[in-house]
């Protein structure tokens, strides 16, 4: 089992420049957040110095042009803004993208930082010009989009923009609210009625669509879609599924046909599509074959094929996705679960999941990070200098009927198999949960609570996650604790097993006895004995002259009566009656993300059915998550609430025990009697994986 054993180490992370506004605003307008100081106790980001993620301008009624974090740009109109008016713009850092990325289709990818643009002035009188910049893609194929989400609303929505220079975009809008690139694959969309048509697509020379007359009854739209195999993606999988790619030599492109009403042609189709690359054809080969995608997998298109030096005609009565390939002699039957293969694998790439440990003397840094294999020996390098150890991990595959996040409670490791390779094929988009567990803990106020979740985005330079980590018990011994991962959303048992893995991390007792070694406080020094100067008692005393004290007139007090008449009032007195700390926005936060099920927690609170009904319609149409739906039944209730001290308190654990919930009941009543908040670290003792 390889294990990293990590010593202390004193290295601190380089700062990186900050930016510099470009013109129209000077350094003295101009005020830079910086909170990439560590100190210890805190919870300060370690490797993101945020400083050069966020900046704050007051440009004034001139507004003028301003430089943004990574290289974006700002351009504010003359008159938008007043004196004391300000404009702040934060990128995510990699640690905190979790909190801001949409939702995306699987086909749509982000390839920009992610911006949030906020300002004083609400709403803007004039519109302003933002110019994100974004990594470069390939553009052949794909095309650029900006989404948006705005400040006061929930959902995001496809923005556009001006226009699109070398590796950035510009956008005129009059709100502002988080922006994000993205791209997806470039569709060319066309027209058939039932007369017919012949369609020679833009997006390629090579392919032509023609439509016999009455082929359809009805007219409809058809869109033509390309999505490219790179070379090294069909080498990757025949490195990694032989047995299924072992006759296939060369593909084209998947090419989608995608009819905007699916049917099966009373007529068929005629579809011209290339040949593989570097393939000329001048007569009949049987090596060549054209392969579509149907409900039941793929399949050998089952047509007489017409050849051309270049190009391969055949017809089908039904519009799918279509890709050409080469065989071996004789083994074009063999193509269809080659097919299969390409298409998982095409947007696949060998890649690794790290964790960087530093141990300070007084704090103990962790960064979980995912990576493409090609970028790990020169991040190793880059991270060790900056004091950070790399742990290596271990494929973990998992027995059933356990579960890889909770320990049983007799110290039972998962069953490794280490048979399978270290690294683990990942994608744009995939996700893994992952637990810290055994001797060590993440600290109360990192965010580990609110989403323990790797993310990987392909097209940005890096993806992690990053805690303050911290022995579980006071013991000043040796420890060792684990951080599993388990991927999410994969069907593929063989891929899944392949990306589940296990962290092992072993800390030696010299380390953890300076964490807790109390820190040296100086000793105040004793104040020294002032020598007695016995000329000066030598010397005569004169009487200082003492200055005239003032005389102060004296009143004749009121009598009782007239200040008890003078200070009477009518008004009745005004008792505050303070809500519990529990029901606070914060509090409800926190308990909404451990009870999901809110609309049944709405009907154990007595809310009317009409309100449950609206407030389930409003959750769907927004699609808002369950612990937002929670968040809103608990405000909603509140509000209604006359007492918001012991009766609102005792109906919510009363609610809470209903649903079986008496854990958490338990939790919010005592935190009601200490008149404390419910922070994360007060569910601490439900998540712990073993005692």
């Amino acid at each position: 089992m390889p294990v990293a054993t990590v010593r202390n180490s004193n290295a601190t992370a380089k700062k990186r420049p900050s930016p510099e506004s470009e013109s129209g605003g000077s350094m003295k307008n101009k005020e830079i957040s910086n909170s990439c100081s560590v100190a210890i106790g805190t919870n300060k980001d370690f490797m993101d110095d945020d400083a050069h993620l966020k900046v704050t301008y007051s440009p004034g009624k001139k507004g003028g042009n301003f430089g943004l974090p990574n290289g974006g740009k700002l351009i504010l109109p003359e008159g938008l803004f007043g004196k004391k008016d300000t404009i702040t713009c934060q990128v995510a850092s990699p640690s905190q993208r979790w909190k801001y990325y949409p939702t995306l289709p699987s086909y749509e990818h982000i390839t920009s930082e992610i911006y949030t643009l906020q300002s004083t002035m609400h709403p803007l009188k004039k519109s302003v010009i933002i110019q994100i910049p974004y990594y470069q893609i390939e553009t052949e194929h794909n095309e650029i989009n900006v989404k948006g989400k705005w400040s006061d609303e929930n959902e995001w929505v496809d923005v556009g923009f001006l226009k699109k220079e070398d590796c950035s975009v510009e956008l005129e809008v009059d709100r502002l609210g988080i922006f994000i690139v993205t791209f997806t694959p470039k569709k060319e969309i066309f027209d058939v009625t039932p007369q017919g048509c012949l369609y020679n697509a833009h997006i390629s020379r090579y392919i032509s669509v023609r439509f016999p007359k009455k082929a359809h009854d009805k007219p409809f739209q058809c869109a033509i879609q390309i999505n490219p195999i790179p070379s090294d993606k069909l080498q990757l999988a025949k490195e990694l599924s032989p047995g299924e790619t072992a006759d296939l030599i060369l593909a084209t492109e998947f090419i989608d046909l995608i009819p905007s009403t699916p049917c099966v042609f009373k007529r068929a189709v005629s579809v011209k599509l290339p040949l593989p690359t570097g393939v000329e054809v001048e007569e009949e080969n049987d090596d060549i074959a054209v392969l579509q995608k149907t409900e039941n997998g793929w399949e050998l298109v089952d047509s007489k094929y017409k050849f051309t030096r270049t190009t391969v005609t055949f017809d089908t009565k039904s519009l799918t996705k279509f890709c050409v390939m080469q065989s071996k002699p004789d083994r074009k039957k063999r193509l269809p679960p080659a097919a299969q293969v390409l298409e998982n694998r095409n947007n696949r790439e060998k890649g690794e999941i790290v964790a960087f440990l530093n141990l300070q003397e007084k704090l103990w840094f962790l960064v979980l990070e995912c990576m493409p294999l090609s970028k790990l020996e020169s991040r190793v390098k880059e991270m060790s200098e900056k004091g950070f150890k790399h742990v290596v991990k271990e494929i973990v595959k998992k027995d059933e009927g356990t579960n890889f996040f909770r320990r049983p409670q007799k110290f039972q490791q998962p069953t490794r198999q280490l048979q399978v390779p270290p690294t683990c094929e990942i994608n744009d988009g995939m996700k893994w949960e992952f637990s810290v567990v055994d001797d060590i803990k993440v600290n109360s106020e990192s965010n580990y609570m609110e989403n323990r979740e790797l993310h990987y985005f392909r097209y940005l330079p890096e993806s992690y996650r990053q805690f303050v980590i911290e022995p579980k018990t006071n013991e000043e011994r040796a420890i060792s604790g684990a951080i599993n991962l388990d991927p999410l959303g994969i069907e593929d048992k063989n891929l899944k097993e392949n990306c589940t893995c296990s962290i092992h991390i072993e800390i030696d007792e010299e380390t953890v006895k300076a964490y807790f070694k109390p820190e040296f406080v100086p000793e105040e020094p004793e104040p020294k004995k002032e020598k007695v100067n016995f000329d000066i008692l030598n010397t005569p005393v004169f009487k200082e002259d003492k200055p005239e004290v003032p005389v102060i007139q004296k009143f004749k007090p009121l009598p009782p009566t007239v200040m008890e008449r003078l200070m009477r009032t009518n008004r009745k007195p005004i008792i505050i009656e303070r809500e519990s700390k529990v029901l606070s926005g914060k509090s409800l936060r926190n308990l909404s993300k451990l009870v999901p099920e809110g609309l049944t927690l709405a009907v154990h609170l007595n809310l009317p059915d009409s309100t449950i009904t609206g407030l389930g319609f409003d959750a769907i149409s927004n699609g808002l998550s369950m612990a937002d739906v929670t968040y809103k039944i608990l405000l909603y209730w509140k509000r209604m609430c006359k007492d918001k001290k012991d009766g609102a308190v005792n109906s919510l654990t009363n609610a809470l025990r209903d649903m079986g919930r008496e854990e958490i009941a338990n939790i919010v009543f005592e935190r009601h009697r200490d008149n404390k908040e419910l922070s994360p670290d007060a569910f601490t003792p439900l998540f712990t994986p073993y005692q």
